[in-house]
């Protein structure tokens, strides 16, 4: 009986030993990625940078000056095959799970 117990005793040290070195590796992997992040409250006054336009007497575009020309194309006017196409190239699991893959 004392045999049993000594082992018992030696196996739970062993697993909560390996169970605390798990949670410290843990630990320390998120906070080596974390580092490298940025801070997401910029993201609350995100404002990508604009075209300017500039246009004739009568309505039409003459010229579009910008570093990075953006156009906001509403996902319902998107055909589904595109939206299927860039989630299997980047999510195949999209419509499954709940968030994290």
């Amino acid at each position: 009986m004392r045999f049993i117990s000594r082992l018992f005793l030696t196996l739970f040290s062993i697993g909560l030993f390996c169970a605390i070195a798990a949670v410290g590796g843990l630990v320390y992997i998120l906070s080596e990625y974390n580092q490298d992040l940025p801070d997401y409250s910029q993201l609350k006054d995100y404002k990508p940078p604009v075209v300017s336009r500039v246009y004739a007497g009568d309505g039409r575009i003459m010229a579009e000056y910008a570093k990075e020309k953006r156009v906001f194309v509403p996902i319902e006017s998107m055909p589904t095959r595109l939206i299927d196409a860039v989630l299997a190239a980047e999510d195949k699991n999209f419509y499954t799970h709940q968030g994290l893959d």
